[in-house]
């Protein structure tokens, strides 16, 4: 599976499960909702920006020197 597509579902289960414990914590308030959209935008923003493709290896260098 693409990395980018394993970041993506990654950060949708985080969004989700936070969103999921957001409604079962039973939040009313308008300060309590922005702290939970942060919670759970946040670490999935962070992870999309940090977490990068490996470096390409000496061989797959070659190989595409190659074609």
């Amino acid at each position: 599976m693409p990395l980018v597509s394993t970041k993506a579902i990654i950060a949708m289960l985080w969004i989700s499960m936070v969103l999921i414990l957001g409604i079962a914590g039973n939040m009313h308030s308008f300060p309590s909702w922005t702290v939970l959209t942060g919670v759970a935008l946040v670490p999935p923003l962070v992870m999309m920006w940090r977490w990068n493709d490996p470096r390409q290896t000496m061989s797959e260098s070659i190989q595409e020197a190659r074609r």
